[in-house]
């Protein structure tokens, strides 16, 4: 089951009159949250509650939209991790399908969606949302249901204050991220003067923040592009009369495609780095050659480097994997874990992900009272003739 989108229309603002209205769909969906906050509790089943039928497992992130291709690839990961695990204990009381929430990656679309969710009586535990701003307007939500959640990719620092104790992290946060990000570009430039561009997302301002904190002196400038730029004609400029050597980029893949190709167009040689919004198959076929030795980041291992053997099964299942794949397939693996500890409530298995520990294939899962995770690498990638190269771990 796929739960879609409400009719909200696609991010876009280019224009001031265009990123007010924008916001003003952010500010409503904060505000639907705050309303259905207060209703959830006697909406939603109780946390110890149990499931009259088959365990669900559900999926929250980006599934249409231009970011679609990062919730493709961890909702992958999820579906391969229940199939191997149905396969392996067939009497298991759980649904074979995954339960999909497609939230677009955007605020104003996870807030309604979110209620609804957390109505559902048999879904007992969530991998996601996947991006930061929807993270922040489901948590609440899913709080108030008792609904457990490990997310694979959202990297805002401040995410626990929303989630509490139902919140979990499978993935360093951008207060490593950034600093590791940072050191990737001095160490390929060692005399650099940087640029820092953002979309203005919770994630790339929070992104930013600590890049600029790590760089300090070397920054040289800064600029807002809002999400949905199509024109970075003005930025470009300003990044030349800076006289920047290297300009990094706070956003997402989509977006960042058309930014370096303008860029490239523009005659500017200069070195590129971006996180793990941009770290995706996508943006070097959006780019094209543009994306050639663009520097990358992201707290994230690809399946192929940490079980080449899966990785393959993967494929041969019919699921490509791709840019946290890995980490999606070890989060659901927790949850299965729970369940087959004879966990079937909410509360249950949200007390044993929050206590136990899975030894997945990115790391070993093991949350601290935040529900943060420890022992994990930030690693480095750079694009090589077409292709993403793992460089390895960031020091």
């Amino acid at each position: 089951m796929r739960l879609l989108p409400l009719p909200f229309s696609s991010p876009c603002p280019g224009t001031q009159e265009q990123e007010r209205q924008y916001m003003k769909k952010i500010v409503s969906a904060i505000a639907t949250v705050a309303l259905v906050v207060g209703t959830a509790v006697a909406v939603a089943p109780a946390a110890n509650a149990a499931c009259s039928g088959k365990l669900k497992i559900a999926y929250q992130g980006p599934l249409t939209g231009p970011e679609a291709a990062l919730g493709i690839n961890e909702l992958n990961g999820v579906k391969f991790a229940l199939k191997k695990f149905l396969a392996a204990n067939k009497s298991a009381n759980v649904d074979p399908t995954v339960y999909e929430v497609d939230d677009q990656g955007d605020p104003a679309v996870a807030g309604p969606i979110a209620p609804k969710v957390a109505a559902e009586e048999c879904v007992v535990a969530l991998v996601g949302p996947a991006y930061s701003g929807a993270s922040k307007v489901s948590l609440p939500v899913y709080l108030s249901a008792g609904l457990s959640i490990i997310t694979p990719s959202a990297t805002n620092p401040t995410l626990p204050t929303f989630g509490k104790s139902i919140f979990h992290r499978a993935v360093l946060t951008d207060d490593y991220q950034g600093p590791a990000a940072a050191r990737l570009i001095v160490s390929k430039n060692k005399n650099a003067k940087v640029f820092l561009v953002n979309d203005a997302s919770d994630y790339a301002v929070g992104l930013q923040k600590t890049v600029d904190i790590t760089l300090a002196g070397r920054v040289v400038g800064k600029d807002v592009t809002p999400t949905g730029t199509t024109d970075f004609t003005a930025t470009i400029a300003k990044i030349k009369k800076s006289k920047a050597t290297a300009v990094f980029y706070s956003g997402y893949f989509s977006q960042a495609a058309v930014f370096v190709k303008q860029l490239r167009d523009s005659g500017s040689k200069i070195t590129f780095a971006s996180g793990d919004g941009t770290l995706d198959d996508q943006f070097i076929k959006l780019a094209r050659k543009s994306a050639e030795g663009v520097l990358l980041t992201a707290p994230a291992i690809p399946m192929e480097t940490a079980s080449p053997k899966l990785a393959a099964e993967m494929v041969k299942a019919g699921w490509k994997p791709g840019v946290y794949t890995t980490e999606s397939y070890d989060s659901a693996n927790f949850i299965l874990d729970a369940i087959k500890a004879g966990n079937t409530t909410r509360a249950t298995i949200n007390k044993y992900i929050s206590t136990k520990s899975h030894k997945g294939l990115s790391k070993t899962l093991k949350f601290d009272a935040e529900g943060e995770v420890s022992g994990a690498d930030v690693n480095g990638f750079i694009v090589k003739n077409g292709k993403l190269v793992l460089l390895g771990a960031i020091k």
